[in-house]
């Protein structure tokens, strides 16, 4: 009773305490972390690049058939046309009014295979996404796997604006890079359920290389607008430009900017011919020319400030010409104008600095045939794409940490008053739970589950809270004695980390007790969720549970020791692993219910080292379900943590 006494004593003093703002930084260390994170993330995000603004294009993307339910799935696929080794993934969200990304699922899962039907599909990535209302682009590494499929599978479907009765998902481009370019560049797409209303929907339009992010350009100073032809009194004159690139190469895409001059601020697609044609050739008279692509039966929509591409397929080319043969309105005449012409052999724009001429030109301080191949275009310096892109997806996720850390910075001082009541309350939890166990082991005719439970969670209560709360009393008395070579920071920094041991794992134990004697499934699963997201919270995490009946029901000592042995085997990962990603499976399938944690951390030898007392209380814990648990890891080769028990 004096312990309980002097524990209770403690956490009054700590609560005054922590009501203190400038005491916030010794009882909270956190607070300073999170500032120092924050100067951090800022820094790295002015590295990153910046979309100048959302494109409204004609074009905007894939749109899914309705589904009467958020979780139900549907997918697209794109056909990469042969197999071939891929570098990573992008997907970029589709933009329908400018205020941001329209549609994007919740949450979804990347595939590729060599089978067009997925027999046998490899998994790239199952996720969750944190902000779906971001235009900003989600980027999922490859590792060089071959496959000639990629398919996007939305698992988190939205409602419909304005019907949320059926629900769907939204994508504005795919975009596969291998060796540098975007081999799903107008690749052939599949969609067994899917939405058409042209222009702005279908699924030719995932593949179609334009989408809302604009060109891939960092601003740069510089009076270069790019090539302009003479200026014409009627749209219907044919004018033409032509490139020739000094040798034959084998070209895998072509791809032209549009111009966008600093006199002219608010005419997007500027100069851009409304019909047109683009060929190519191997000899400079062009003869015998090769016809690429033909606007010239019904007007091209408008670019705006996207880039137009064209896929070659490793064409041979020396010479390319466009010739237009409507021309665009200025004001009250009619002009031909590029930004840019970029022609890629792999990944190198072997058109840069070509030699280029003309049907005829205009040549002033801003236009002249050499900036049409000069690397500048959008009012900027032309980036690599894949480049462009990874960094703006880096964007999307340090703008979401950003905002995390900003809101954790804001709730500081009310967390560190919180934790000091959450203690308090765990020691009254304590109390009535002493006087709970006495009353209810006079109860002989309880079922005998609940009794080996509570017992166990006595055992819980006494080993894991009463230990911290001792270290907490004793600690609080050798401060107040002035402790011997401690300082106050130190002191105060182990009371915060014992109260928080204690009060995570009186949490845990009040929920079980909460939920009566045969909670059902689908509460473990989110109390599961709950504890990785807690514990999780600068990794890379995911969580299935694909087959587990949410219904179903066990009792409260397979929940118990489920959860615990999950707890332990995270609490292991942030402490040992240094991972960067966590992948969490929770199975139920022929009698047998599956746990399985895997880190890509740097692991261990099993062999010379010796299992702490964290994994001999998880292997206790499965002996308790008459289950399994085994552990496999290599140095540098992460950590899988796998836990079988019978089904209840």
């Amino acid at each position: 009773m004096h312990a309980f006494r002097s524990s209770c004593a403690a956490a009054v003093i700590g609560l005054l305490f922590c009501r203190s703002a400038g005491a916030q930084a010794w009882l909270d260390p956190e607070a300073q972390k999170i500032a120092q994170e924050l100067v951090e993330v800022a820094t790295e995000l002015e590295q990153c690049p910046a979309v100048a603004g959302v494109q409204l294009v004609s074009h905007v993307g894939f749109h899914s058939g309705f589904a009467p339910a958020a979780d139900a799935a549907r997918w697209v696929q794109v056909d990469l046309g042969r197999e071939q080794p891929l570098d990573s993934v992008v997907v970029i969200p589709a933009c329908l009014n400018g205020t941001g990304a329209y549609g994007f699922p919740t949450r979804f899962r990347l595939e590729t295979s060599t089978d067009a039907l997925l027999g046998e599909p490899e998994l790239l990535v199952e996720a969750s996404v944190e902000d779906p209302s971001s235009i900003l682009p989600v980027l999922v590494p490859a590792g060089g796997r071959r496959a000639r499929y990629v398919r996007f599978t939305a698992v988190g479907l939205v409602p419909q604006p304005r019907l949320n009765s059926r629900f769907i998902f939204c994508l504005g481009e795919l975009l596969v890079f291998s060796a540098g370019r975007n081999v799903a560049l107008q690749g052939a797409v599949l969609a067994p359920n899917s939405v058409e209303t042209l222009p702005t929907w279908s699924p030719k339009h995932l593949v179609d290389g334009s989408h809302a992010l604009g060109i891939p350009a960092l601003p740069f100073a510089s009076a270069s607008n790019g090539w302009h032809s003479r200026i014409f009194t009627q749209p219907d004159a044919e004018s033409w430009v032509q490139v020739d690139l000094g040798a034959t190469h084998l070209l895998d895409e072509i791809r032209l900017t549009p111009a966008h001059p600093r006199d002219y601020p608010d005419r997007t697609g500027f100069g851009f011919p409304l019909r047109f044609k683009l060929e190519a050739s191997l000899s400079e008279d062009f003869t015998r020319p090769d016809l690429l692509f033909d606007a010239r039966q019904a007007d091209f929509a408008s670019p705006g400030d996207t880039q137009v591409a064209f896929a070659l397929g490793r064409r041979p080319v020396r010479f390319l010409r466009l010739t237009a043969s409507r021309l665009w309105e200025r004001s009250g005449d009619f002009v031909f104008a590029l930004g840019e012409l970029e022609a890629f052999d792999g990944p190198h724009n072997v058109a840069r600095d070509a030699v280029v001429t003309a049907s005829d030109s205009t040549s002033s301080a801003s236009w002249a045939p050499r900036f049409l191949v000069d690397g500048i275009g959008g009012a900027g310096s032309l980036q690599e794409e894949e480049a462009w892109l990874a960094g703006l997806a880096r964007r999307r996720l340090l703008s979401v940490k950003s905002e995390t850390l900003r809101g954790l910075q804001a709730d500081g001082l009310r967390r560190a008053q919180d934790r000091t009541k959450a203690l308090g309350g765990g020691l009254a939890a304590v109390a009535l739970g002493g006087v709970g166990f006495l009353v209810w082991r006079g109860r002989a005719l309880r079922a005998r589950e609940l009794e080996v439970l509570r017992q166990q969670i006595s055992r819980d209560l006494h080993d894991e809270v009463g230990s911290n709360l001792c270290s907490i009393r004793l600690m609080a008395e050798l401060s107040s004695g002035g402790a011997q070579g401690r300082q106050p920071e130190e002191v105060l920094a182990e009371i915060r980390h014992l109260a928080e041991a204690g009060t995570e794992s009186l949490r845990d134990m009040v929920w079980l007790l909460k939920e009566g004697g045969q909670p059902k499934i689908g509460v473990l699963l989110e109390k599961m969720r709950a504890v990785a997201s807690g514990l999780l919270l600068n990794m890379s995490w995911s969580f299935g549970a694909g087959d587990a009946p949410a219904e179903a029901v066990a009792p409260l000592s397979f929940h118990r020791d489920v959860l615990f042995i999950l707890r332990e085997a995270l609490h292991n990962v942030v402490k040992h692993s240094a991972a960067h990603s966590v992948a969490i499976e929770f199975g139920w399938s022929g009698g047998q219910a599956v746990l399985s944690v895997a880190d890509s951390g740097r692991g261990f030898d099993p062999e010379k080292t010796a299992p702490g007392d964290g994994i001999e209380n998880m292997r206790h814990r499965a002996g308790q379900l008459h289950g399994t648990l085994l552990l496999e890891s290599r140095l540098n080769g992460g950590t899988l943590l796998v836990l079988k028990v019978p089904t209840p």
